[in-house]
């Protein structure tokens, strides 16, 4: 990289540099029901350049990729043609983030105590442990460990290291059904090898896969009117997001934020749970935790929502530079919400839809819509939940946000950890 810097340095039409290197080692394995056909370990660096050409009190930018092969050389012909690229994308002025005398978080994870192909070994017998059904089983099983060094240097003085370990086990579970036979699609991921909870997260997987094979399609007009819906997981992430990004630094610079800083979010009564959520840097339970952001500010937590009144925003160097931040946070990567007070199970006192597989849940603060097509539900009668699937829920943010009751349950997933099933009132079933 020493001859990628002395090009950089040298160049006399650029107003500023930053170079992000990731280095990926990985341990993969890829089977066919339990069958190993495939075992991969890979080492690959990658790096990418981004340049700062300033003209007045504008400033462009553009990025190119560099490989250790090349010479001085190729690497000034592909600055040139990103010098050239930048004069399209002149917008105003703005800082790139210096050095900071701040020492940096270091991951908490047992995936760094062994070499990975030990570990991906316990994994495996983890994974295939829960695969115990007679008509279910994983037809596709794929593991993935690695271990992710990012580097990020600038012509500022930034030189910063940061490592982080991540695993992912991508799973087909299937199920017969008489003649035929169903399958879904599951993801699991860690920071942290726990050999139960995979087991029991597989075990859940082919689970749903012989409820999706049972289920019924439900028939909207036979169920009770102001019947409770449940999101969970996914879906629960995403309409949190929706809010926390709502405070971003690039929402309200790019006049698309619907809340200020003050607003109460949920409406001035709020009759379920009060939203209390911050943005943070490092969370265990969050594969994508990281203690720097790709333009190498040092992150630190902030709290975002309080008892559902926004009282901060967050975001990157860039977009805080434009609003007059004095020190933006960066793009802290994990969202962090705090549980409710009710269980799943103080949730059924009355009849509701559990809604687990969505073709996709669509969300939109501008209108209001929350809803979608629910591939795989349970109906709850009152005494009993049935699986059911062919029906779309649909109603209005603005109307429910303040009724909303978050579960003490609560889930990890790469960028959240929080609640795990939220239940939504006023909600209508097609």
């Amino acid at each position: 990289m020493e001859k990628l810097i002395s090009v950089l340095k040298k160049a006399k039409n650029i107003s500023a540099w930053k170079i992000n290197v990731t280095e990926t080692e990985s341990c993969e394995l890829f089977y066919v029901d339990k069958r190993l056909e495939t075992n991969r370990a890979t080492d690959v660096v990658d790096y990418l350049v981004t340049i700062y050409v300033d003209k007045g009190e504008e400033r462009g930018t553009s990025s190119f990729t560099y490989y250790s092969y090349m010479d001085e050389k190729e690497i000034q012909n592909k600055l040139d043609e990103a010098v050239y690229a930048s004069k399209f994308t002149f917008n105003k002025f703005f800082d790139i983030p210096g050095k900071e005398g701040v020492e940096i978080s270091k991951p908490k994870t047992n995936l760094k105590n062994r070499p990975f192909n030990n570990i991906i070994k316990d994994v495996e017998k983890a994974i295939f442990r829960a695969d115990k059904f007679k008509d279910g089983y994983l037809s596709a099983t794929e593991i993935f460990l690695y271990k992710i060094t990012n580097r990020i240097v600038n012509s500022k003085g930034v030189n910063l290291k940061s490592i982080k370990y991540q695993g992912n086990i991508e799973t087909i579970p299937s199920w017969k059904k008489k003649d035929d036979e169903v399958e879904l699609y599951n993801m699991i991921t860690f920071s942290s090898f726990d050999s139960k909870d995979i087991a029991k997260q597989v075990k859940e997987a082919l689970l749903l896969a012989k409820a999706r094979a049972k289920a019924k399609h439900l028939k909207a007009k036979k169920l009770p009117e102001n019947l409770d819906i449940i999101i969970q997981d996914e879906e629960v992430e995403q309409l949190f997001s929706s809010f926390a990004f709502d405070l971003s630094y690039g929402s309200k610079f790019l006049h698309r934020n619907h809340f200020e800083v003050g607003d109460n979010l949920q409406g001035e009564e709020v009759e379920g749970s009060k939203i209390n959520l911050k943005m943070v840097s490092m969370c265990e339970a969050a594969m994508n935790s990281s203690p720097v952001d790709e333009d190498g500010v040092v992150l630190k937590d902030v709290d975002l929502i309080q008892e559902g009144k926004a009282i901060n925003m967050f975001g990157s160097y860039k977009f805080g530079y434009y609003l007059g931040i004095d020190k933006p946070s960066g793009n802290l990567p994990v969202i962090v919400v705090k549980e409710g007070e009710e269980s799943i199970e103080e949730m059924k006192k009355t009849p509701y839809i559990r809604c687990v597989k969505f073709s996709g849940m669509q969300l939109d603060l501008d209108s209001g819509f929350i809803g979608g097509e629910v591939r795989l539900g349970f109906y709850f009668d009152g005494e009993k939940e049935i699986p059911v699937t062919g029906f779309s829920i649909s109603g209005d943010l603005n109307l429910i946000k303040g009724k909303m009751v978050f579960s003490k349950e609560t889930v990890g997933r790469p960028n959240y950890f929080g609640p795990k099933f939220i239940l939504l009132k006023d909600m209508h079933i097609v």
